[in-house]
């Protein structure tokens, strides 16, 4: 078996060419067993395919591959992982030895599907901006945010937090002037206050009276009164990039001996309320760009003032730190709630100091997202990474 073909042919590495069959031989394994696939791999000599796959019956729902058994004449297959027989579909009845789908040869070990179905939400990208940051950092941040608009689809939904002393949340639908909700950034925010207050939830998409304007607006059924904070791209465009081309510095006075009041973790409570809200079980993504640790509110990585340093690995390992086990804790409930809601929690940050993501580092590997420590949000890194 040449492994390097395989490798090629299907896109995946495997840590073990060969699997453990017993449990002891599986403890003696000092290397996991694991897999690194190549995502958007090119596969020119394999072109997707454009229907459903045939998959086994419940719980099971192994997918049908080269190595299932089929018996052509009783249009039956066999599971290999757990040996369910399995009727195929209608659309296969002309299936024999000389006329097989793709997906029973050799070289498709590996297929791409092209579903008929669409999603009935669309991608949902939530934008939560530190705008506690230097002037050229901040143009440099907006610049990055406008050129990922024309990036995404157009059907793609949208929204932006801003936060500094106070988060705000902005009204993509209100196109008259800039018009925002203001949450306090010392505040904790629960799910319930949230729809409360920005007049959200199941309770607002049920009311009497409503159903013949939302069977007009189909994003309207599907965002329980959010639609006003996340529209479609081709439909805010023009309005999100005019907040972002005026958007300026916290206007909050900071001392010289204190540093800015950043409230991170208030944000980040909206922006999660918001979406597990409006968008459960679809697919959505917080975007934070912080540039600073969180110096108020939940979240809290360090004080205001100067004269209290930042915590360090000592501090960390000894748990001397006041702040770190409170903001663990926080931000693992956040954490929770958006995996459990089934949204992602990308994180960019930009900064030569700390920010806290010893703290915040549960928000990404809890919920699938990505971690991207930069410099500047001005360096070429951060700008190929985020785009």
């Amino acid at each position: 078996m040449d492994f390097e073909a395989i490798e090629d042919q299907d896109g995946i590495r495997c840590s073990w060419n060969v699997l453990p069959n017993t449990r002891i031989e599986a403890t003696r394994c000092v290397v996991p067993v694991s897999a690194l696939y190549t995502v958007l791999k090119d596969r020119p000599n394999v072109p997707p395919v454009m229907y459903e796959p045939v998959m086994c019956k419940a719980p099971c729902r192994a997918v049908l591959n080269p190595y299932c058994q089929i018996d052509v004449r009783g249009k039956l297959w066999i599971c290999p992982f757990c040996l369910q027989r399995n009727q195929f579909p209608p659309h296969y009845r002309d299936i024999a030895a000389h006329n097989l789908p793709p997906e029973l040869h050799q070289q498709y070990t590996t297929i791409e599907y092209t579903m008929a179905r669409q999603s009935p939400v669309p991608p949902v990208f939530m934008f939560v901006v530190d705008t506690c940051l230097e002037e050229d950092e901040l143009k440099a941040l907006k610049d990055s945010l406008i050129l990922a608009l024309s990036l995404l689809p157009p059907n793609a939904l949208v929204g932006l937090i801003t936060y500094g002393t106070m988060v705000q949340l902005h009204e993509l639908g209100y196109q008259d002037c800039a018009k925002s909700y203001v949450f306090r950034g010392s505040k904790d925010y629960n799910v319930k206050q949230i729809q409360e207050m920005l007049g959200i939830g199941s309770g607002v998409r049920n009311q009497p009276g409503a159903a013949q304007q939302q069977q007009q607006q189909h994003i309207a059924q599907q965002t329980y009164g959010a639609d006003r904070f996340v529209q479609p791209v081709e439909q805010c465009e023009f309005t999100l990039t005019s907040i972002l081309e005026q958007l300026q510095r916290d206007p909050w006075p900071v001392a010289n001996d204190r540093r800015p009041l950043r409230s991170s973790g208030a944000a980040m409570a909206v922006a999660v309320g918001v979406l597990e809200t409006a968008f459960p079980n679809a697919g959505g993504r917080v975007m934070l760009f912080c540039g600073g640790p969180a110096t108020q509110g939940p979240g809290m990585v360090v004080g205001p003032e100067l004269k209290e340093p930042m915590r360090s690995h000592h501090d960390i390992e000894k748990e001397s730190d006041r702040h770190y086990r409170k903001a663990v804790k926080f931000y693992e409930g956040l954490a929770k709630r958006a995996a459990g809601a089934g949204h992602a929690v990308d994180i960019f940050s930009g900064c030569l100091d700390q920010v806290g993501l010893a703290e915040m580092k549960s928000l990404v590997n809890w919920t699938g997202g990505h971690m991207v420590l930069t410099d500047s949000f001005v360096t070429a890194i951060f700008k190929q990474s985020f785009q």
